[in-house]
């Protein structure tokens, strides 16, 4: 099994505007947040709007940190964006799921 390194190939700058996005997603547009070993479910607000901004930001964190897995589970009740990391990355998990409101 081919190990990804748990590394960001965004610059600091660009890192630090990036966590402000999500931080401004997570707060604006997610109603519950699940947690669990390696996981994290965050259920999306109703509407197409949370789930293009949910998109969009998985798909470019993804590019810089490989490390994570997004997927979108679409059910009739609800949509949930699932993250997954390895062990070593639970820290930056936690954080990342973790920016709620102020």
């Amino acid at each position: 099994m081919v190990r990804i390194p748990i590394a960001c190939s965004l610059a600091a700058d660009d890192a630090g505007a990036r966590v402000e996005e999500w931080r401004q997603f997570v707060s604006r547009r997610v109603v519950e947040i699940a947690r669990s070993v390696g996981s994290a479910r965050l259920r999306l607000e109703d509407g197409d709007e949370a789930l293009l901004l949910a998109t969009d930001l998985a798909r470019r964190e993804k590019a810089c940190c490989a490390f994570f897995e997004f997927r979108l589970v679409l059910l009739p009740e609800a949509v949930w964006l699932e993250v997954e990391a390895p062990d070593e990355a639970a820290a930056i998990l936690d954080e990342l799921v973790n920016l709620r409101r102020n």
